[in-house]
Parts: C-alpha cells; structure tokens; sequence
C-alpha cells in the first residue's frame, strides 16, 4: 500500500507540474496578458523582458505547486517528496514546445531559456515545500492573488501590464496622476510606474503578513511561518536575477519594485510571526493539568 501511495504522488506531482505550466502559459496567451507571437515594435519592446520572465515566473510556480498537490492528504516520507520534486520539473518541461510554438522567431530562444530558469528556481521551491508543506500553501496564496489581479485588471483596465510578482494597471488615470508628485530622478523609472504598482504591491505586502500570522498561530514555527509569507515575493524577486538578459526598460522597474517587496515582506513575515507566535497555544506536558480542568 505505500508503494501504491508513493507512486501515485510521484504521477500526481508529474501531472501536476505538466497541467499547472501548460495551463498558465495557454491562459496568459488567449487573455493577451502575453503575446510572445507579436511583433515588439513601435514602443512595445519596453514589455518584451517582461513576457519572457513572466513565462519562467509560471513555470517557477508551477513546480511547488504540483508538489504540494501531490503531498495533500498523503502520509510521504521526506525521499518520497524529494523524488516528486524531480518530478514536478519533469512535467513541466511539457511547457517546452508549447511556449515554443507561441514565440515568434525572435522570442524563441529568450523564452526558452527563461522558461528552464524558471524549472531551476521551482525545483528550490518545490523542495521547501517538500520539507514544510505549509509554504506550499502561502504559494498558492499568492499565485492565485496575482492571477486574480491580472485577470481583472487586463479585462477592465486598459495598458495593464502583468511581470513576475507583479501587476500594473497603467489604464488608471487617478494612479497616473500621482506620478506627478514624485521626484523625476527616482531610479528605473519609478516616478513613472511607481503609482500604478503600488496598488497591488501593497495587497501582496498584506497576503504576507497574513499568511506568516496565521501560520504562527496555528504552528508556532519560526522559519516555516516566515517561509510561508514571504517564499513567492522572495522567489520572484530571485527569477529576475536568473533571467539578466530580459532586465531592461519597465522590466527593469518592475525587477527594483519586486526586490524592494520581497525585502518588505521578509521583514514583515519575521514581524508577524514573532507576535503570533507568542500567542500559539503553549503544548502542555502529559503530566500537566490543562487550565480548563
């Protein structure tokens, strides 16, 4: 029976990975939050790095994700959840000839490469989620987050732009405005796209502290807590790291905004978990009445 059960997870975080990649990448392209085919002229180059990472940021979510499906409500020994991980890189490799196909000829080779960046850097996350399925959790959390801000905002706003942990509604004229107010010289650009980032931003800052307050009362587990807020700004701000090519014009800004959030996060995670975690319920010795009795 545990073979059975171990099997099935390793399948299940295959399928997984394969579904979650193929099923971003598709989306992204028939709602026009990417067009890898387009032709980046005529001042759409300045989102063209942003596309790329955003098809290795799907990928590098993908893979922890099809790990903690594969985990859920399985008894795994620690071996087995590291051989899931492989695994889950594995099916999402099935991302491969579909962003492939997508691409123009131009795009092609930076897309590809971008997209395996991002198996790398999922395969670092799928393993602390191996490890503390609870971060699996607060991924999930920010993936379906940001997928919700993109989705309603490239549907209602116009000139939404969508990066790697990030979403701008440029359309939004009230935001544009307070650009204004901001000093010309800020680095990257940021006096532009500072408004209009902010905003979701700042939901992403709050899902973190959530996710380590909860986290710490129900566990009251130091790394874990802090791990589970602030894993998916943390990870995005990495891939663009690993994705050095593609940092140029508003990819460029969105990279300094994300890695100033991933430092927001990190410091809140470990604020939050520090006050929850005082208030854990303490575990009593066996020999100890509990204060109701």
């Amino acid at each position: 029976m545990s073979a059975v059960r171990n099997t099935t997870a390793i399948i299940v975080a295959a399928a997984a990975g394969a579904v979650l990649g193929l099923v971003q990448v598709t989306v992204a392209e028939l709602t026009d939050i990417t067009t890898l085919g387009a032709d980046f002229g005529g001042g759409d180059d300045r989102v063209q790095g942003a596309q790329v990472t955003l098809v290795a940021w799907y990928c590098a979510m993908a893979v922890p994700l099809a790990v903690a499906i594969a985990g859920a409500r399985r008894d795994l020994g620690l071996k087995t959840r590291g051989v899931a991980v492989l695994a889950a890189a594995a099916g999402t490799l099935a991302v491969y000839p579909l962003a492939a196909h997508f691409s123009s000829d131009g795009m092609r080779h930076n897309v590809v490469s971008a997209l395996l960046a991002g198996i790398l850097l999922g395969i670092v996350g799928a393993s602390a989620v191996a490890v503390a399925p609870a971060i699996g959790r607060g991924l999930a959390a920010y993936v379906a987050l940001l997928w919700a801000a993109a989705l309603v905002f490239t549907s209602l706003v116009s000139n939404t732009v969508v990066y790697a942990g990030l979403v701008q509604p440029l359309g939004l004229d009230f935001l544009d405005s307070l650009g204004s107010s901001l000093p010309a010289d800020l680095p990257h650009n940021l006096g532009y796209h500072l408004p209009t980032m902010l905003p979701v931003a700042v939901v992403v800052l709050v899902l973190a502290g959530i996710l380590s307050g909860v986290t710490a009362r129900r566990t009251g587990a130091w790394a874990v807590s802090i791990a589970t807020g602030a894993a998916g700004p943390v990870l995005a701000a990495v891939l663009y790291r690993l994705t050095p090519d593609e940092l140029s014009l508003w990819n460029e800004s969105a990279s300094a905004l994300v890695f100033a959030l991933a430092v927001c996060c990190l410091v809140l995670a470990v604020a939050v978990t520090a006050v929850f975690r005082r208030r854990a319920p303490r575990e009593l010795p066996a020999d100890e009445p509990s204060p109701a009795e």
